[in-house]
């Protein structure tokens, strides 16, 4: 049984005059020490300061990053810039956005979830992840024990039984928080206690699988703080969850983009390269593309989707040449995996043609990830990467199906757009 339960949350206090645009981030694996800095600079009350508090010089064991972050989190729970609700709630919320000219709104809800090992089966990854970010998260919440971005979770509801709930609600009373952020996107969070609305909620989760969208490390984190805690007898009720915001998979708003593939470093040359590929793909080439707009044309026209039975992914090499890889039939001698893009990108060229294992592939040795092509296809202009492989949008339906099975797909197979911000409900734990 999944539990899915209303929480205390913090919140930044309206009372305090704060500017909510000036104090949101991102989640903290996507903010650069640039953006870091500018998000210091914003507000003396960001998020970025506990969620990702600046490295000094001179930082030691007993004052450093987390112990500055833990500090700021002490200060705003005296000053009440930070609030916690009186009763357990669930936190309604929208999210407003345009992407290619067209309105979205992605709709979910804030809450707390029960923690679970991924071989229970209630709880299911579907990426890959690497040690170096856990290590970093777990420091933070051993110092600050407290949860300051949600982690993004998914669920199934083909039926949007939910939706007629919380679209109730939401009709009935205005949102607690509400404001354009800085991108242009709208935040509305409602708060709802009333105990109906939480009994339907917990049981419509009761036989639910919930699947992580964004924020694997995160999760894997908690659990392993839970279990530190759980050492040491300290309750399940007060560390035996975390904060997440869930969404419908067959919500309108949920947009999820592929991200590719960038070789930084090889003696391969491209006619090698060809002479290889072409053992396990039929080859064409596309003219070539002069703007951003018409390398998306010619991408969304030639690749078929990881779904289909013709699997295509492109390629564009420092002659300035774009092919489209269309996989042949695979032999019976060769390994089998799923016939989905990332993962064949990954066993048949990745690894067998480039050599990056899985200790170079965690490491981003002679691999990055970009999700712009254009940008890629400049890097690889400019000579600054050699080549650079792009993939399908992910097919989402399909990526579920397989990690029910136990089978998780390469790191960054999705990237949902937009992301989740940091700073609108946290949770502190340790409290009841």
């Amino acid at each position: 049984m999944t539990t899915v339960l209303p929480v205390k949350g913090l919140r930044f206090n309206h009372a305090a005059g704060l500017d909510f645009s000036k104090i949101i981030t991102p989640p903290y694996d996507v903010i650069t020490s640039e953006l870091q800095n500018d998000y210091y600079e914003k507000s003396p009350y960001n998020v970025i300061r506990l969620e990702y508090s600046k490295s000094l010089s001179g930082d030691n064991h007993h004052e450093n990053k987390y112990t500055r972050a833990a500090a700021v989190f002490r200060e705003w729970l005296k000053k009440g810039i930070l609030i916690k609700e009186e009763k357990p709630a669930f936190y309604l919320y929208e999210q407003h956005f345009f992407y290619s000219k067209k309105k979205y709104i992605r709709k979910g809800f804030f809450c707390g979830v029960g923690l679970s090992p991924f071989e229970e089966g209630k709880i299911i990854p579907h990426e890959e992840t690497m040690n170096n970010p856990k290590a970093d998260r777990l420091e933070l919440l051993r110092h600050c024990e407290a949860n300051f971005s949600p982690i993004f979770g998914l669920f199934k509801d083909k039926n949007k039984i939910l939706d007629s709930y919380t679209d109730s609600y939401k009709e009935k009373q205005e949102p607690v928080i509400t404001f354009e952020d800085d991108d242009g996107q709208l935040h509305k969070v409602w708060v709802i206690t009333d105990h109906k609305f939480i009994e339907i909620i917990e049981d419509f989760f009761k036989d639910k699988n919930i699947y992580i969208a964004d924020g694997h490390h995160r999760y894997e984190t908690a659990l392993q703080f839970y279990l530190e805690k759980k050492e040491l007898d300290q309750s399940k009720e007060k560390y035996g969850h975390t904060l997440m915001a869930l969404v419908n998979i067959y919500d309108e708003g949920l947009l999820a983009f592929p991200t590719h593939r960038i070789i930084t470093q090889s003696e391969i040359n491209s006619s090698e390269l060809l002479e290889k590929l072409a053992k396990h793909f039929f080859i064409k080439e596309l003219p070539g593309a002069k703007n951003r707009e018409e390398l998306l044309t010619f991408l969304d026209k030639s690749l078929t989707g990881a779904t289909k039975a013709k699997l295509s992914f492109g390629l564009y090499t420092p002659e300035q040449k774009l092919f489209i890889l269309t996989l042949k039939e695979i032999t019976e001698g060769e390994k089998p995996f799923p016939q989905l893009d990332t993962v064949v990108l990954q066993e048949l060229i990745l690894s067998g043609i480039f050599g990056l294992g899985e200790t170079e592939r965690r490491k981003e040795s002679r691999l990055v990830y970009l999700r712009d092509e254009w940008e890629a296809k400049l890097q690889v202009d400019r000579g600054q990467v050699r080549f650079a492989f792009f993939v399908n949008k992910p097919p989402l339906e399909e990526i579920i199906s397989l990690a029910e099975k136990g089978i998780r797909m390469p790191q960054k197979s999705t990237y949902f757009f937009p992301k989740l911000v940091t700073g609108l409900i946290m949770l502190q734990l340790g409290k009841v």
